[in-house]
C-alpha cells in the first residue's frame, strides 16, 4: 500500500494516459474485494447506474478511502488525505465552486514550479482534465482524494454572493 502524500511533499507526477489494470481486477489483486463481490457490484451498477467504485462503496464492499487509494494507484498519481492536510483557500478559489463540487475536484495548493495541484475523486474520468484545463487555464498536477472529503471541504467554505 502506498503512503499518503502530504501537501508539502515534492510535486506529484502527472496523470498516465491508460490505467494498467481495470479497477475491479486491481481491487481483487489487492485483496479488498472478492470476484463474487465484483459481480454483485457490476449488477448493482447496471441496475442503478453510476460508477463501479460508487457501487462497491454503496454495497459496503470497500471504504471510500480504500477506493480512492486504489484509483490513485491505478492512474499512477499520489493519494492525498484531505482530512489530514490543509487546503490553500486561494488555490481553491481558482476553480468555480459549482464545477469543483460536481466533478468532484479541489485545487489544494499552488505548485512551486507554477500551476496548481488539484485533488480529484476519479482520475480515470476522461472528461475531467479538459474541464479543469478550461476552467483553470494553467498547468495542473493531479492527486486523488476521497470524493466525500472533496465535497466536505467545498461545503466548509463560505458561499460567495
Amino acid at each position: 500500500m502506498t503512503e499518503p502524500m502530504r501537501l508539502g511533499d515534492p510535486i506529484p507526477v502527472h496523470l498516465r494516459q491508460k490505467p494498467r489494470l481495470q479497477l475491479g481486477e486491481l481491487l481483487i489483486e489487492k485483496g479488498l474485494i472478492t470476484p463474487t463481490q465484483l459481480g454483485e457490484a457490476l449488477t448493482e451498477r447496471r441496475e442503478h447506474g453510476g460508477l463501479l467504485g460508487e457501487a462497491l462503496v454503496r454495497l459496503g464492499f470497500v471504504f471510500e478511502d480504500e477506493l480512492a487509494r486504489t484509483l490513485a494507484e491505478q492512474a499512477g498519481v499520489p493519494f492525498v488525505n484531505l482530512d489530514a492536510n490543509s487546503v490553500d483557500r486561494y488555490a481553491a478559489g481558482t476553480l468555480p465552486r459549482s464545477l469543483g463540487e460536481s466533478l468532484p475536484a479541489l485545487p489544494v495548493r499552488f505548485a512551486r514550479e507554477g500551476g496548481l495541484v488539484v485533488a480529484v475523486a476519479d482520475p480515470t474520468d476522461e472528461t475531467l482534465l479538459p474541464q479543469l484545463q478550461t476552467a483553470i487555464s494553467c498547468p495542473i498536477v493531479l492527486m486523488v482524494a476521497a470524493a466525500s472529503s472533496i465535497r466536505n471541504i467545498w461545503r466548509s467554505f463560505p458561499a460567495v454572493a
